[in-house]
């Protein structure tokens, strides 16, 4: 824990809160499409990516990801549905994303590394998913919707976290933060 700062702690913190807020409030919007058009409910999912992507992004450290994603489902478990379980997804959620770069000892931080661990992260997601919602509840064609947008829905919302991260590396927030 040498090359651990308070600085590297303290902005994990803060992605964790920003994305716990955003954890409650897809929360009651993912619950939402899911009792009202249950085949969208795929797209909403991808929104729990988003805060450790960015870290990972923006620090180019392991465990940031977990460590955030994690500090995200514990914020938001006392205001949504899930309660303590949202820490639960959010752990699961935040090992995925680890792991294409722990494969590579974290040496290599790749545009398409991010990506293909979200696609990795929605297939597994998808076939939660379809167990979960599409096997009872929907026809071929509700089910073929779900799965794609489980699948697909990593994907984008990596890409926007990559996009802020960019945004947010371009105002010089984290120099000095990213390992050497």
């Amino acid at each position: 824990m040498k090359n651990t700062s308070t600085r590297l702690l303290l902005s994990c913190a803060a992605i964790g809160v920003a994305g716990g807020i955003l954890f409650i409030v897809n929360a009651y919007i993912g619950g939402t499409v899911n009792a009202v058009i249950p085949m969208l409910y795929g797209l909403t999912l991808g929104v729990y990516f988003v805060p450790g992507a960015l870290a990972q992004f923006l620090f180019r450290r392991g465990g940031v990801a977990l460590l955030v994603a994690v500090l995200s489902g514990l914020v938001s478990a006392a205001f949504q549905p899930l309660g303590f379980g949202a820490a639960l997804i959010a752990l699961g959620i935040g090992a995925v994303q680890e792991l294409p770069f722990l494969i590579g000892r974290y040496r290599h931080w790749p545009l398409w590394l991010f990506f293909a661990g979200a696609v990795f992260s929605g297939v597994i997601l998808a076939i939660g998913m379809y167990r979960l919602v599409g096997s009872r509840d929907l026809d071929a064609v509700g089910a073929i919707v779900l799965v794609a947008g489980s699948v697909l829905s990593p994907v984008i919302f990596t890409g926007l976290a990559i996009v802020l991260g960019r945004a947010l590396e371009a105002t010089g927030v984290t120099r000095g933060l990213r390992k050497a």
